[in-house]
């Protein structure tokens, strides 16, 4: 369970997505800026204070394994957290649809996406090209439109992927900030922070 144990468990949740940039100030007040790269998910999730340490010492023993130094894969896919990254589309199925990408951060569904109204994908929905990135759909897609435009240019090669959709994604994760635990009162945990999670791959 790992990672995903402290995604289940969590009280909050922040994720951010935002262009790493850069600024300068002229001095006539003029304000410029420029991106760095680097537009990668960080995931800030906070544990809550009071469960029994005896029922968690276990599951917190394999997220202290992994450290700093290990990845691993989470996922928001909790039946609680449905309303998070779940399909806000029509279609029936999100299974088998097919996208094809060649450059910039936009995707053509090729299959696997019919519909007679409505729309195929909302803005805010996460798609994932098979096992690669996650991204988020910044557009609404109606139902006789076949371009997907993503939050952030595609980091895969060009070609045809099958999508993951709303809570079949999954995130290749490195957590940079662990926070300590503290047994308090009687059977009783705290955390002295959040947990950073950043996406690497």
């Amino acid at each position: 369970m790992s990672f995903q144990y402290v995604i289940d468990n969590a009280t909050s949740i922040s994720i951010s997505k935002r262009k790493r940039v850069a600024q300068t100030v002229s001095r006539s007040g003029v304000t410029k800026a420029t991106s760095v790269g680097g537009q990668v998910y960080e995931f800030r999730v906070q544990l809550p204070t009071g469960p029994r340490w005896s029922d968690n010492r276990r599951l917190i023993e394999m997220v202290e394994a992994l450290d700093r130094t290990t990845i691993d894969s989470i996922q928001i896919n909790k039946a609680a957290h449905e309303y998070i990254t779940g399909y806000q589309g029509d279609l029936t199925s999100t299974s088998g649809i097919q996208v094809s990408y060649s450059s910039g951060n936009t995707l053509t569904i090729t299959s696997g996406a019919s519909l007679g109204s409505g729309y195929r994908f909302r803005a805010g929905d996460y798609i994932q090209l098979g096992l690669g990135s996650v991204y988020t759909v910044t557009e609404d897609v109606a139902y006789n439109d076949s371009t997907i435009t993503v939050h952030r240019p595609v980091r895969e090669a060009a070609g045809t992927y099958t999508l993951n959709v709303g809570q079949n994604v999954s995130w290749e994760v490195l957590c940079v900030e662990m926070p300590t635990w503290t047994i308090f009162g009687y059977d009783q945990i705290s955390w002295s922070g959040s947990f950073v999670f950043v996406e690497s791959l």
